[in-house]
C-alpha cells in the first residue's frame, strides 16, 4: 500500500466525529481516481493549488480556520463548561494556529507543479478547453451557486 493509503488507516477510527470521515473519503476519492487515470490533467493542475496555495485560499488555511472555530466559545458552546483562563488559552492557540499556518505552511511545490502541468498541457493540447458558450454556462452556474450559498460573505 501507500504511504497516503496508511496515513488514511491512521484516521480510520474517528470516523465518529461529524464530518471526518466526508474529509477522509473525499481525499481517497481523489487519490483513487488519480491512480485509475481518471483524474484529468485540468483537474489535477486545479486540486493541487487546493492543497496549498501561496496566493490564496487553500486546505491548510481552510483546516486553520476550522481550528479556531472549534477552539472558540462563540461558535463552540461545548467550551463554557472550562474554567475562563483555560477557555481563553484555548482560543488564543486556535487563533495562534491561523497566523502561524497562514506564516510558516510552506506553498509553494504543489502550486508550481500545478503550474508546469498547466504549461506542458498546453504545449501538448491535452489541456481540456471550453467554447465560450460552454465558458458562459459554467460562470452562471457558479454565479448561481455562490449566490445561494449561505457560507459565503455578502
Amino acid at each position: 500500500m501507500s504511504e497516503l493509503h496508511d496515513a488514511l488507516l491512521d484516521f480510520e477510527g474517528l470516523g465518529w466525529i461529524p464530518g471526518i470521515a466526508k474529509i477522509l473519503t473525499g481525499i481517497q476519492e481523489v487519490a483513487d481516481a488519480a491512480t485509475r487515470g481518471h483524474l484529468t490533467l485540468d483537474a489535477t493542475q486545479t486540486t493541487l493549488p487546493l492543497i496549498a496555495n501561496p496566493d490564496g485560499p487553500d486546505l491548510p488555511y481552510l483546516l486553520s480556520l476550522l481550528a479556531a472555530h472549534l477552539t472558540n466559545q462563540d461558535t463552540n458552546p461545548q467550551l463554557a463548561a472550562l474554567d475562563n483562563d483555560t477557555r481563553k488559552t484555548v482560543q488564543r492557540m486556535g487563533e495562534d494556529h491561523v497566523r502561524e499556518t497562514a506564516d510558516y505552511t510552506p506553498r509553494d511545490h504543489p502550486n508550481e507543479a500545478a503550474g508546469l502541468i498547466y504549461e506542458a498541457a498546453g504545449r501538448r493540447s491535452n489541456a481540456v478547453s471550453l467554447t465560450d458558450n460552454e465558458r458562459k454556462k459554467l460562470s452562471e452556474k457558479v454565479r448561481e451557486v455562490n449566490r445561494q450559498s449561505t457560507n459565503r460573505p455578502r
